[in-house]
């Protein structure tokens, strides 16, 4: 989704523009095939869309190579980088055809077929009784981390970025809410998340994308990055700990929940930084196990010179990485 530019008709008072409405058309029109057939059905159209979103997305499939390259240090035949890129935009095929079909298949009961969930125990044991924050990062079906885990009893508050387009924005939230998915916006968000945290109840993050100048300075894939690092600071200031949580896709609608060990912050700066790079190799060795499920669309490790990191920018004039 392309951010608003400033001026634009209908921006300030939220009321939709004509572009909004012709992009929200043809997301509903190109929805609808998938909503008339089952989950299976549905994703092998997703994969078909999301094949085709490939071909057509030049700039965000060149960034993903190339990060992908950078990654593993052109360890990767081009043929295998190529393999992974299409791989990833046929999994956001598939997550879409999943979310939609969301509210039809997560009714009561029904929910606990879908998933199958590894870690749980463990995280409730170390938790002794207190809330839990799960770290995620876009990898697999991450919209469905929500309805996994309160499967196993746990429900969450999470952050959401509101989307540019408000009436795209209202129809995803609709149906994030129909499987019980509670979120609140991203901006002020750390006031809701302290008291929830505070009442007892846990929160989950997504915390992979770029931290830009506010956050802070870690390493993944061993490129320096910047680290969205407020799930880190929020444990360590309420004394909880954090579990990287992420959702691995076993056939269409079907996932495997894995939560990682919960880590305790130690109650210093120190270890809020080790926690932080602690919480990078985490989501990188879940993303070792299946590259071709993480967003490598995204410009993860782009550091800007004004930035104030001690290291050597990696965004160029053009404003490529």
């Amino acid at each position: 989704m392309g951010k608003r530019v400033a001026g634009r008709e209908g921006e300030e008072d939220g009321t939709p523009t004509i572009r909004d409405r012709v992009e929200y058309l043809l997301l509903r029109a190109l929805a609808f095939p998938l909503l008339c057939t089952d989950v299976r059905g549905a994703a092998r159209i997703g994969r078909a869309l999301g094949r085709i979103l490939g071909l057509v997305d030049g700039r965000h499939r060149r960034t993903a190579e190339d990060n992908l390259r950078r990654a593993y240090a052109g360890a990767l035949p081009e043929r295998e980088v190529r393999r992974i890129v299409r791989r990833v935009y046929e999994n956001l095929g598939v997550t879409a055809a999943e979310v939609l079909h969301g509210p039809r298949r997560f009714r009561g009961r029904a929910a606990k077929r879908w998933f199958v969930v590894e870690g749980a125990g463990e995280v409730r044991r170390l938790a002794a009784g207190k809330p839990v924050l799960f770290l995620g990062g876009h990898l697999g079906n991450w919209e469905h981390l929500v309805p996994a885990l309160r499967v196993t009893g746990m429900e969450i508050l999470t952050v959401a970025r509101p989307l540019d387009n408000p009436l795209l924005d209202r129809w995803v939230t609709a149906v994030r809410h129909a499987v019980g998915h509670s979120s609140v916006p991203k901006a002020g968000a750390l006031r809701d998340l302290m008291r929830t945290l505070r009442e007892g109840r846990s929160v989950g993050m997504l915390v992979d994308q770029n931290g830009g100048r506010h956050g802070t300075l870690s390493t993944f894939f061993g490129r320096p990055c910047s680290t969205q690092a407020a799930g880190v600071t929020l444990a360590r200031r309420l004394g909880i700990p954090f579990s990287i949580g992420v959702l691995e896709r076993r056939a269409p609608g079907f996932h495997r929940l894995v939560l990682d060990s919960p880590v305790y912050v130690r109650d210093d700066d120190a270890g809020e930084r080790e926690a932080v790079d602690d919480m990078n190799r985490r989501l990188e060795r879940f993303v070792r196990r299946r590259p071709e499920d993480w967003m490598w669309l995204h410009r993860r490790w782009r550091i800007k010179a004004d930035w104030g990191f001690p290291v050597e920018p990696t965004e160029g004039r053009d404003g490529r990485t």
